[in-house]
């Protein structure tokens, strides 16, 4: 799904202080080293600025001027950025509706008058590529590669359709519909797609009660596992894009062989400090700080735990704790007596449902949103599996603009296709 040209954006690079300059000036030794390029004998850096190198800390531009600061780096290179549209146009193209630009499109752009003509015409390509048809197809394909679900060749044995998330998610946000109804959705949240149309066809899964994506069959039997762990850490790292620990005190504890660092009372949970025959010790220190990731996974995980390796609601717990017999998990495996179930410290949740309504009450969830429509425009990475973060000051006019607009994520992928991080190169 991620095509068109790499790209890493100089905003995003400005942001993590990644720039070649700075990397050479810490790795190339002193001004002594006659190999030097920061001040030796043939840097060209020179204080008094001859521009052959023969001073002692200057530009080297025969200015006499100082050193360009990081900022002023980061400015100089931001301004020699010109704006292309054509090449904008071929990944625009290509991310949002899977082909290449027509040769009439491409001269819209090219017998354009002047810069103002050029961006107005690819912007008005933009609004026709995300009208059209093959924009469902590209989100149906983007979500799918989100979730990591789709369904292959026909549904056998009782198992659910893998593709009804993915195409929920993508109707949601071909329709313009808040992007909150992926977790708060109470019906139709498993449609059909067809591909040829490019059009969505309401409809229900069995599943009471319903909450988005959350109580989907296809995602439940796609993370089926024990303690419903897998089920938990899907919810995490794709809605809120960070893995466990996610939550963090201001008063770590050294404990055992590390730092507790949760906002819980460690003995929320379970293990052999406050329980002697505890079947897993999420209490243990012995070579790291179990706790750590359990006080989130633990407070959520017995939410999921009824869920059949189908997807479908039992009346009884349906997955396993690790230990020999495999026996069914319960609620003391997790939590202490009287702890309630959260989605994070005082995020608390009776239901799914509620959980989700806190899920979408999260500025994490939204920003994460954000950030991986950033990423996919920008043909980088997958933000927690290859680790390719945005931070926080690269996308944060959108993230206002994406929860001041009632979190439609459609108006989010116009601007950030739109953007001048996009087209200028």
């Amino acid at each position: 799904m991620r095509r068109g040209n790499l790209r890493k954006p100089v905003r995003a690079l400005m942001a993590l202080g990644i720039l070649v300059s700075q990397i050479a000036l810490s790795a190339c030794g002193s001004a002594e080293d006659p190999n030097s390029t920061t001040g030796g004998p043939n840097s060209g850096t020179g204080s008094s600025g001859n521009g052959n190198g023969n001073g002692n800390g200057g530009t080297g531009d025969g200015t006499g001027s100082t050193a360009k600061t990081p900022d002023e780096q980061i400015k100089q290179i931001l301004d020699a950025r010109k704006a292309d549209y054509g090449e904008a146009l071929r990944t625009a193209s290509l991310k949002l509706r899977d082909e290449l630009p027509t040769l009439d499109e491409i001269n819209q752009i090219a017998n354009a008058t002047d810069d103002n003509a050029k961006k107005a015409a690819y912007e008005k390509l933009v609004d026709t590529m995300i009208d059209s048809p093959q924009f469902a197809s590209t989100m149906v394909k983007f979500w799918k590669d989100t979730f990591r679900t789709g369904q292959v060749g026909q549904i056998q044995q009782g198992m659910p359709d893998k593709s009804t998330a993915a195409n929920f998610a993508a109707q949601l946000t071909v329709a313009g519909r808040p992007y909150t109804d992926l977790f708060t959705a109470s019906s139709n949240t498993c449609p059909t797609f067809d591909a040829a149309t490019g059009t969505f066809t309401d409809g229900s899964c069995d599943t009471t009660p319903t909450a988005g994506v959350l109580t989907d069959p296809g995602i439940l039997a796609q993370y089926f596992a024990n303690m419903a762990f897998r089920r938990v850490r899907f919810i995490q790292e794709t809605f809120a894009c960070s893995k466990h620990p996610t939550e963090f005190s201001s008063t770590p504890v050294a404990m055992g062989n590390g730092t507790y660092t949760g906002p819980y009372d460690f003995k929320s949970i379970t293990g052999k400090v406050t329980v002697k025959d505890a079947r897993i010790d999420f209490q243990d220190t012995s070579a790291v700080i179990c706790a750590n990731c359990h006080v989130t996974l633990n407070h959520a995980a017995p939410l999921f735990t009824k869920y059949d390796d189908k997807g479908v609601l039992q009346g009884t717990e349906q997955v396993k704790v690790p230990v020999p017999g495999e026996p069914a998990a319960k609620l003391g495996d997790y939590l202490a007596s009287g702890e309630p179930l959260a989605w994070r410290m005082g995020k608390n949740a009776t239901d799914i449902p509620s959980f989700g309504q806190q899920m979408a009450a999260d500025p994490d969830v939204a920003r994460c949103a954000v950030n991986r429509i950033w990423n996919y425009a920008m043909s980088r990475g997958d933000i927690v599996n290859d680790l390719a973060t945005v931070p926080n000051q690269v996308t944060d006019p959108f993230v206002q603009a994406f929860t001041a607009n009632g979190m439609k994520l459609k108006e989010t992928i116009r601007a950030i296709f739109k953007a001048e991080d996009f087209v200028k190169f």
